[in-house]
């Protein structure tokens, strides 16, 4: 089933921005390289981070347009499995241990915490067993992590984001309103504002 033209144009921008918001870490980390020098371990490959997550989230866009933006629970974008979708959240948790290795990867326990989860994940996701609790563990050590080094609660707001997109997930698998597709996109790739707001809160007072 085709979407609407008026949904449509809600919806497809909505995914062009969670493409491109992650590029909103760029000028925070050229902005403030002294200060983020002295505060994380390697400060230069959070640009890849930044890689993986808009990757991710172009895998998505591409599910969507075979699924004609008109996600339900038969569609490989409301089920979660297919070979796109399976990129998808493999891009995404790769930018995230990415970006926590960046944070604090002088740490042994974070070394092998990152490649446990990158090498297990796809396991996970291809046998259906908790294939999103990779994601889940990666983005707890991030956000309570960035909170230990920036100190700014601000980055506690990536919790409500999470919730706020399972809410309307759910919301859209049970009545097929496509303006829940839209919100569940825009909560889902809005965490990493918050990211942007603790950096800059720190750095700059």
């Amino acid at each position: 089933m085709k979407i609407d033209a008026k949904m449509s144009a809600w919806i497809f921008p909505v995914h062009i921005y969670a493409l491109l918001v992650p590029l909103i870490i760029v000028p925070a980390i050229i902005q403030n390289e002294s200060f983020l020098n002295e505060r994380v371990f390697e400060q230069d490959i959070i640009f890849y981070g930044v890689i993986f997550l808009m990757a991710g989230s172009f895998f998505e866009v591409w599910q969507n347009h075979i699924d004609e933006w008109y996600v339900t629970d038969d569609s490989a974008s409301g089920n979660g499995y297919s070979l796109l979708d399976g990129l998808f959240s493999f891009s995404i948790l790769v930018g995230q241990c990415i970006i926590l290795y960046a944070f604090i990867g002088n740490l042994s326990l974070i070394k092998y915490l990152c490649l446990i989860l990158i090498l297990v994940m796809p396991i996970m996701y291809y046998k259906k067993i908790l294939p999103f609790l990779p994601l889940t563990i990666i983005g707890l050590a991030n956000t309570i992590t960035a909170y230990l080094i920036f100190g700014q609660e601000v980055i506690f707001l990536q919790f409500l984001t999470i919730a706020l997109t399972v809410i309307c997930f759910n919301k859209l698998i049970e009545t097929e309103n496509q303006f829940y597709h839209g919100l569940t996109t825009l909560f889902a790739s809005s965490g990493i504002i918050f990211l942007y707001l603790a950096i800059e809160l720190a750095a700059n007072g």
